[in-house]
């Protein structure tokens, strides 16, 4: 929070700063998130023709600063949606990620897991984008009803809290495995008399 001894803050303003940390001290890298969306929205669209991307995220299309907090933590950055029958969401997409990937693992926040298993109705991935030291996109899909395990990261000073993916991990998908799988909703809804 920078503050140092001897500095003076009324309690309000220390309750702001306290609440809004994290979006603070990530303010320096939000167009690096709008980018990440937007590639990871053209990687879909690509896939297949019939996807229609909508960027529905709390604050997701914009880099001010909101003082205040989406109604549900973790709601995803992207709703997929049927080209030809737009009222139909196919699926929910989470757009993390950094420029440059630390280590050899996948973090990923919890309540973006939390939201997944707090939507069972739902498909929701998260699609990780690392633009160094080669772009890469990691496709996860979180296992439903499976607990998993949380480890501290000191990022910028603080420590924050995340879900750690590896290689190998049944939530790790391919980028063919999920082209199938949302061709197959697609198809299954293009064949949909509704």
């Amino acid at each position: 929070m920078n503050l140092k001894v001897g500095d003076e803050i009324s309690c309000d303003s220390l309750k702001e700063q306290e609440n809004f940390f994290w979006k603070q001290a990530y303010q320096d890298v939000w167009n690096d998130e709008k980018v990440r969306i937007e590639k990871v929205a053209k990687l879909i669209e690509r896939i297949n023709e019939q996807a229609l991307v909508k960027i529905v995220g709390f604050g997701a299309d914009t880099e001010m600063l909101i003082k205040e907090h989406p109604d549900e933590k973790g709601k995803p950055d992207i709703a997929v949606m049927h080209r030809l029958k737009p009222g139909i969401t196919l699926l929910k997409v989470e757009v993390t990620g950094t420029e440059r990937m630390r280590g050899a693992d996948y973090w990923v926040r919890p309540d973006k897991i939390e939201y997944a298993e707090n939507h069972p109705d739902e498909d929701v991935w998260i699609i990780l984008h690392f633009s160094m030291p080669e772009e890469i996109f990691i496709f996860i899909q979180p296992v439903k009803g499976k607990k998993y395990e949380r480890q501290e990261k000191v990022i910028r000073g603080a420590g924050e809290i995340f879900c750690i993916f590896k290689d190998g991990d049944e939530e790790l998908k391919s980028q063919e495995q999920f082209s199938e799988h949302l061709t197959k909703k697609i198809d299954a809804n293009s064949n949909d008399s509704g």
